[in-house]
């Protein structure tokens, strides 16, 4: 596995600034992060991240999609760090299912990927 962490951190970040510009700049409404349109969106870019950051790989492409989320996770943690410690920002249980579902659609994508691959050999 350790040959696809470029893959794994370029897909996570890259996902979650994605999922940035939707939730800042592209949506119409406001906490759209907490509503189910952008929990959808979050579960479908993780999943589309997940799928190509697995896809090469030949085993553990379920890790490598949780890995993929983790690191979504982590760097929305990283640049939100100076809000969190100035306690300007909240955690509500929906924000806490956003990254849920960031994992599993990771996870999931990653699946995806192992089916496809199959399928296609």
């Amino acid at each position: 596995m350790g040959q696809y962490w470029k893959r794994i951190v370029v897909a996570g970040i890259g996902v979650e600034l994605l999922y940035a510009l939707y939730v800042y700049f592209l949506s119409t409404t406001d906490l759209v992060g907490y509503k189910p349109e952008g929990l959808a969106v979050a579960f479908i870019l993780f999943a589309l991240g997940g799928f190509w950051a697995a896809r090469p790989a030949q085993a553990q492409r379920l890790v490598i999609g949780v890995a993929v989320g983790i690191v979504g996770t982590l760097f929305y943690y990283a640049i939100s760090m100076p809000t969190l410690l100035a306690g300007e920002m909240e955690f509500p249980l929906m924000a806490w299912v956003n990254h849920g579902l960031k994992l599993a659609g990771g996870a999931t994508g990653a699946l995806l990927a192992g089916r496809f691959t199959t399928a296609r050999a």
